[in-house]
């Protein structure tokens, strides 16, 4: 029928336009994802017109997974930011044997099966997988059919770009199973290959734009592009690894016409390896090298086989991830704050490249710490221009000898943190003079100190405004206070006008001071100064991880407010019973003597006075408190005194006035425990602006709702 045909679709159009779905979906399958095309070209195209004017005349025939609408639609104006149904976290790196091993005997460590002594380790089947260099993505499919794409983001919330993603001929619009789940969260890489990645660069050098610096630069860039044909002539490809099912699901078996029995669907999967081969199943394609490994030795050598393999790969990888393969040993294994213990990252070598010194610069920590940095001329590194190293301390710049003028050879560590590897000091110019770090502070001239025995060189000038800076971007940071919309920039305005000379003096700011600086208007003042007041009720353990005592991070922050949950017993027990510190699991002689020597300092006293004053209570809440098992003066019943002990809570959305972070702290300091995946034993979630499928799960069992609002209301302890 041609395009003049009007009225429903009639049944031979209706039932032409699946045929001809199902055969083109196939063909693209085969040749895309399975690399074996088994469709001539122009069959393929003839096919793919016919399906196109079949549309054209029935629109009510185009369908979601058509190949058609692969590509169409008007450019996006901009991108909207989303929740993960389920969290993309990163994994840990190791960047030799040694560190792969020492993963391994945690790894045995967590999951009960350390060897006995002299021993070897016993052996657990693992799964390596090429680490492909692209960017990760976040597929969800709902009853078989691609519903969303999204960044990966800060691991929580990315950005949706389902139009972009559905031109990537290697990500199924609909899954190849009779029978999918109610829904499917599938991970993977989105990636350029090497060739594809030159042509690029060849057209956009012949139009006289600049170049991309690498294949996963170009991607990251591509994926972001408002237009998704542009996109499409990019041809990136994509390549699924990790797998997510709802909890029960099992497969179903297909029945075709007349109740003949088709072949059923792939079984749940009990394995990574097991989950691979679903997703090819299912119709995604798989990288071809990964390998079930039966032990250590076998990822070494696996590791070992690609350090050279790769280069004859049409794609850049960097190295391999190797995973636990049971997926019920990986349960086991758990998690830890930012990364699964049953899986690791074992990178390569980074690359080299010599470079000449231009000049020794010093940056001041926030501790007072002096640190020595080289910038020379920039070079390309792992697909940035680096011109910057840190030489860490006066130690690492003694023993790399360094002149005035010497030629360097430097390298990313971790492909991230530039640093100079060694000095060519055979090029060095006759007569150079040797470098040392100063004998003053670069930034308020104050002597600088090192005492015995430390590596670091100090600034102890507590007034130096290098030190104020450091130690206001710390107090703010996400896991101290969490005060959104006080970046750096700001800080040094507030620093150098003499706006602010300690912590407690961002207390003391009002709106109208903050709307008269640059950049800051008087909303986004108004703004700041709530979050500064809502940070006041961040828990004893935030507030003391704030104080930025040294050697005291935030792990040790929690064991601390968790054995002395006030200010006053920590200062007391660090001035006079040190022992008492060190008594608690995980902390040494070194932290109890920074405890005592920043507890004993007249301007620290002074600081904890002014926050005291200024409405902090530095003392763990009702929660810290039962979390910690009571504390002094609390008895047996003090974890069902706060007010929201038992109960357990989900988070979603953006709230009015509460940072995530934020409104965690308050339901835990509250007594309640905040997790991230909704179920009947859920018992609220809170819910704000753009909340995502957690909302609608919520809903559809029945759970109760809230805003910020119900949840401060919950809050408030009973009479």
């Amino acid at each position: 029928m041609g395009p003049d045909g009007g009225g429903p679709a009639p049944g031979p159009a209706r039932s032409r336009a699946v045929e001809l779905r199902g055969l083109l979906s196939r063909a693209a399958h085969a040749y895309y994802v399975l690399d074996a095309p088994e469709m001539e070209d122009p069959v393929y195209d003839r096919l793919y017109r016919e399906l196109l004017e079949l549309e054209q005349a029935h629109p009510e025939l185009i369908a979601p997974d058509s190949p058609t609408q692969r590509v169409g639609g008007t450019p996006a104006e901009g991108f909207t930011s989303v929740e993960h149904r389920i969290g993309l976290l990163s994994l840990d790196n190791a960047f030799n044997l040694a560190e792969l091993e020492a993963w391994y005997g945690r790894l045995l460590k967590v999951l009960d099966r350390e060897p006995a002594e002299d021993a070897p380790p016993p052996a657990l089947p693992m799964v390596g997988e090429l680490k492909i260099d692209g960017n990760a993505l976040a597929l969800s499919y709902e009853r078989g059919l691609l519903v969303r794409a999204a960044t990966r983001g800060d691991g929580e919330r990315g950005e949706e770009i389902t139009a972009n993603v559905r031109t990537i001929q290697s990500v199924p619009l609909r899954l190849q199973l009779a029978h999918p789940p109610e829904w499917v969260e599938v991970r993977g890489e989105a990636l350029i290959p090497d060739a594809t990645f030159a042509a690029i660069n060849a057209e956009r050098q012949s139009r006289g734009e600049a170049l991309f610096a690498n294949p996963r630069n170009a991607c990251a860039g591509t994926l972001r592009q408002l237009d998704p044909r542009v996109v499409a002539a990019r041809r990136l490809d994509f390549f699924a690894y990790t797998l997510h099912l709802p909890d029960g699901w099992q497969p179903g078996h297909g029945a075709g016409a007349a109740g003949k029995a088709q072949p059923a669907d792939p079984a749940r999967p009990t394995s990574q390896w097991d989950s691979l081969s679903w997703l090819q199943a299912a119709g995604f394609k798989v990288n071809p090298n990964a390998a079930l490994l039966p032990d250590l030795a076998a990822v070494e050598a696996f590791f070992t086989h690609w350090d050279t393999g790769r280069r004859a790969l049409p794609y850049a990888t960097d190295g391999v991830v190797v995973k636990l393969n049971d997926l019920r040993l990986q349960d086991a294994a758990g998690f830890t704050q930012k990364a699964p213990r049953w899986a690791i990252a074992l990178k390569y070598p980074a690359e080299e490249a010599p470079s000449k010194l231009l000049r020794l610069a010093c940056q001041v920590g926030r501790t007072g710490v002096v640190t020595p940095v080289a910038e020379f001329e920039p070079v390309p590194l792992a697909g940035t221009s680096v011109s910057r190293a840190t030489l860490h301390n006066a130690d690492r710049l003694a023993e790399l000898d360094l002149h005035a003028g010497d030629t360097i050879v430097v390298r990313k560590a971790g492909e991230i943190i530039p640093e100079v590897v060694r000095v060519l000091s055979e090029l060095r110019p006759a007569g150079a003079r040797r470098l040392e770090l100063p004998h003053v502070c670069p930034e308020c001239g104050s002597e600088l100190v090192r005492e015995e025995g430390e590596a670091a060189t100090r600034c102890v000038n507590s007034s130096c405004p290098a030190i104020l800076r450091g130690a206001l971007r710390h107090w703010v940071s996400k896991g101290a206070l969490d005060v959104d919309g006080l970046g750096a920039k700001l800080i040094e305005q507030l620093v150098d006008r003499g706006l602010v000379a300690s912590i407690a003096d961002l207390y003391r700011l009002d709106a109208a001071l903050l709307a008269s600086l640059e950049r800051m208007g008087a909303r986004s003042a108004e703004k700041l100064v709530a979050a500064l007041v809502a940070s006041k009720v961040q828990p004893w353990h935030r507030q003391l991880y704030g104080l930025g005592i040294h050697h005291v991070g935030e792990v040790n922050a929690k064991a601390l407010a968790r054995a002395f949950p006030s200010a006053a017993e920590l200062a007391t027990a660090a001035e006079g019973t040190p022992e008492l510190i060190t008594a608690v699991y995980g902390i040494g002689g070194e932290i109890a003597q920074s405890l005592q020597q920043w507890f004993a300092t007249p301007a620290n006293q002074q600081l904890l006075g002014q926050l005291e004053r200024l409405g902090f209570c530095l003392t763990a809440g009702p929660g810290e408190l039962a979390a910690a098992g009571g504390g002094p003066g609390n008895g047996p019943g003090s974890a069902e005194a706060a007010p929201l002990a038992g109960q357990t809570f989900v988070l979603t959305g953006t709230l009015p006035s509460l940072s995530r972070s934020q409104a965690q702290a308050l339901i835990e300091a509250a007594g309640g425990k905040v997790t991230g995946s909704v179920s009947k034993k859920t018992s609220y979630v809170v819910a704000g602006e753009e909340a995502g499928s957690k909302l609608t799960k919520a809903e559809s069992l029945g759970v109760a709702v809230l805003d910020e609002a119900g949840l401060r209301a919950l809050l408030e302890p009973g009479p």
